[in-house]
C-alpha cells in the first residue's frame, strides 16, 4: 500500500513544481501547497482508512532523546553558519517570514506524518528483515522508508540544480534514517516532527543570523 501513498506524494509534488515553473503560483505558496497535500494523504489514511501509526504525546521521557538530538543539530548548524556565512543576502522580508513559518510549523510535521508515520510503519509491518548494531535493531523497512524519503526530494530538480538536488537527496536519506531509527525506539511522531522542524528551521535561520551579525 505504501507505493500508492508515495506515488500520490510524488504526483502532487510534480504538479506543484510544474505550476511553479509555469509561474502560476509563487515559490512560498508552492511550499505550502505541496506539504498540505502530503499531510492530507497521511491524515486521510489515518482517520478515514484506519491506517494507524504511533504518534506519541508530550511525555518528557519519550521526548528527551529528540530534545538532545535537536540541540546537537542546532549547534552543528550554528558552527557551519558562522564559519561559512553567506557572502551576500537578497531576500524579501515577507517571503522570508512565510518560508520560516513553513519550516517551523508545516514541513517537518507533514513529512513525518507521511514518511515515518504512514510509510515506515507500513513497511515495517510487511518487511520483517532486520539487523542489529549494539542495542539498536535496524529494520529493513526503516531503511527503505529513509531511501524513499530521500528520493522524494528529486522533485526539487524542477527548481534547483542537479548537483544541489543530489546532495540534498543524500543528506535527506541520512537524516531520514536517523529519524526513522529513533522513531522506532521512541514511537513518538511528535518528537520526530519537532526534530525535523528544528533541523530545517535552524538550517535556514542561522545562516541569516550569521550574515546579519558579521556584516552589520
Amino acid at each position: 500500500m505504501y507505493r500508492l501513498e508515495f506515488a500520490l506524494a510524488v504526483a502532487g509534488g510534480v504538479a506543484v513544481v510544474v505550476a511553479l515553473r509555469s509561474h502560476l503560483i509563487p515559490g512560498v505558496l508552492a511550499n505550502y501547497i505541496a506539504h498540505a497535500w502530503i499531510a492530507a494523504i497521511a491524515l486521510t489514511w489515518f482517520f478515514v482508512l484506519g491506517r494507524r501509526f504511533p504518534v506519541g504525546g508530550l511525555d518528557a521521557r519519550q521526548l528527551r532523546p529528540w530534545y538532545l538530538l535537536s540541540l546537537v543539530v542546532i549547534a552543528g548548524n550554528a558552527i557551519v553558519a558562522f564559519v561559512f556565512p553567506p557572502a551576500s543576502l537578497h531576500v524579501n522580508p515577507v517571503t522570508l517570514i512565510a518560508q520560516l513559518v513553513a519550516l517551523a510549523l508545516l514541513v517537518g510535521p507533514s513529512e513525518e506524518l507521511l514518511f515515518r508515520g504512514l510509510i515506515q510503519t507500513s513497511l515495517n509491518g510487511s518487511i520483517h528483515a532486520a539487523m542489529s548494531w549494539g542495542s539498536w535493531r535496524i529494520s529493513l523497512g526503516t531503511v527503505v522508508a529513509a531511501v524513499l524519503f530521500g528520493l522524494f526530494h528529486l522533485v526539487n530538480l524542477g527548481f534547483q540544480s542537479t548537483a544541489d538536488t543530489i546532495e540534498q537527496v543524500a543528506v535527506v536519506m541520512v537524516l531520514g534514517l536517523v529519524i526513522g531509527l529513533l522513531y522506532d525506539r521512541t514511537r513518538s511522531l511528535v518528537g520526530a516532527s519537532l526534530f525535523h522542524s528544528v533541523t530545517d528551521f535552524s538550517g535556514t535561520a542561522l545562516p541569516l543570523l550569521a550574515y546579519v551579525v558579521i556584516h552589520h
